[in-house]
């Protein structure tokens, strides 16, 4: 190609081609600028501690701080909280304290500031104790049952901040009242059964065998006298007594009203007189009658014969 052939092609719609040489040094310029120019950004970072001894909770520490930094757009875009460190140095200190939070952003970034710089607390010990554990129960037991249960172990270590570990009382754990095994989680609580937060419990699960026993109540419940078959000489025909003492379960004798009682009277072969008879009494299920009873019948003499 001859260079007047060159230069007529570059000289055909030599608008549109300047056009576009220009489009591509503007946008050129402008990603040159975002990558080389400078941002600013803020950031909640979490704040850590050094020098306390396991022994040692930190009590009014702000959770986050907020860190300012600068530096080029690329990079500031692409941080990220756990990028920044912000430390409290607790080395020596104890009780009351008032520390600076001291933060080290990356290298080629600058920190601004960062709110707050300073922070007031207080170290305080943690200590243990050893708790009873309780067993409750959700829901309603059955009826007519007691239920023992007991935990493995029974007695577990409470682990917190003096002034909260004071108020922990006892450990408690809640089972369905059932029949059987059953691994629960157990929380702290105070005499009163509310709970107490910020301590720990070892161990963090507590089993529970729980095993249902029926229960038998007592009383005493009236009696009334029915004869099913009046013998023709039979005179009268009375109690022993009026009242005679069952037991059974707690809510089929609390709703016992009157007992029916029936004398077995034989209907002939007895002479004149009185007789004692013993007495069935007709019980619900599960109910049983704790003592004898009997009854006094009397005959009126037989009739000479003619």
């Amino acid at each position: 190609m001859t260079m007047k052939a060159l230069l007529a092609r570059l000289a055909h719609q030599w608008p549109r081609k300047v056009a576009a040489v220009v489009l591509a040094f503007v946008m050129w310029l402008f990603v040159s600028t975002a990558e080389t120019g400078t941002a600013q950004r803020s950031m909640l970072v979490p704040i850590t501690t050094l020098g306390n001894t396991p022994d040692q909770v930190v009590v009014g520490l702000p959770p986050f701080a907020e860190v300012t930094v600068s530096g080029p757009t690329n990079r500031v875009d692409r941080l990220r909280p756990e990028s920044i460190e912000a430390v409290i140095d607790l080395t020596g200190l104890s009780g009351d304290f008032q520390a600076p939070v001291v933060v080290t952003p990356p290298q080629g970034v600058a920190l601004e500031r960062v709110n707050p710089n300073e922070v007031l607390g207080i170290l305080e010990r943690v200590t243990t104790k050893q708790v009873p554990v309780q067993v409750v129960y959700l829901g309603t037991p059955p009826a007519d049952v007691r239920l023992r249960s007991a935990s493995d172990p029974d007695v577990v270590t409470v682990r917190g901040r003096a002034p909260r570990l004071e108020r922990v009382a006892q450990v408690i754990v809640a089972v369905d009242p059932t029949d059987g095994v059953d691994a629960a989680v157990p929380y702290a609580a105070d005499a009163a059964g509310r709970p107490v937060d910020e301590v720990t419990i070892a161990p963090a699960s507590i089993t529970v065998t729980t095993a249902a026993e029926s229960v038998l109540v007592r009383r005493e419940v009236e009696l009334e006298l029915e004869l099913e078959e009046r013998p023709p000489r039979l005179v009268s025909a009375t109690l022993d007594q009026e009242s005679v003492v069952v037991a059974g379960p707690p809510t089929v004798v609390a709703a016992l009203g009157t007992l029916r009682a029936s004398v077995d009277v034989p209907t002939e072969g007895l002479a004149g007189g009185r007789y004692t008879r013993p007495v069935t009494i007709s019980t619900p299920s599960g109910v049983v009658v704790v003592s004898e009873v009997t009854a006094t019948v009397e005959f009126a003499p037989a009739p000479a014969d003619d």
